[in-house]
């Protein structure tokens, strides 16, 4: 079935993503691998710029939330660009498509430990922050 120019029979099959050899990218894939670089980069920048904006307002819990994010952006964009590097100079093995595969699923994981983190963790946090705050007012000399 070819859907916006993407044979998706191949997509889910093992042989394509097993390819060690898988020739040159479109322009299509390009564009896409470009695109996905520039909003990691972007979004590096975004976090790294809310991250400082929150330590100079004394928010230190929620800007360790940021510096996780900011981590995880700049890790996808080098990683990726390593792969789009080898995948554009078509080099056998490093170019390889199982590649990207390992780079979605380690992104994902990654991704779904940020979202987890922030719903969980973060608001636990910030519990245990605003507790012990209410406690040293009493302490207070």
């Amino acid at each position: 079935m070819i859907f916006l120019g993407i044979d998706w029979g191949k997509i889910f099959s093992v042989p394509f993503w097993l390819e060690v050899n898988p020739g040159e990218l479109s322009e299509r894939f390009e564009k896409i691998f470009l695109v996905v670089l520039a909003v990691s980069y972007l979004f590096y920048g975004l976090s790294k710029l809310l991250e400082r904006n929150l330590k100079t307002k004394r928010e230190f819990i929620r800007a360790r939330f940021w510096k996780k994010v900011g981590n995880f952006c700049l890790t996808v964009a080098v990683s990726f660009t390593f792969i789009f590097f080898f995948r554009y100079e078509a080099i056998p093995i490093l170019g390889g498509r199982f590649w990207i595969l390992i780079w979605i699923i380690m992104d994902l994981a990654w991704f779904i430990y940020l979202v987890r983190y922030y719903f969980v963790n973060l608001n636990k946090q910030l519990k245990e922050l605003e507790s012990r705050q209410r406690l040293h007012r009493y302490f207070k000399k």
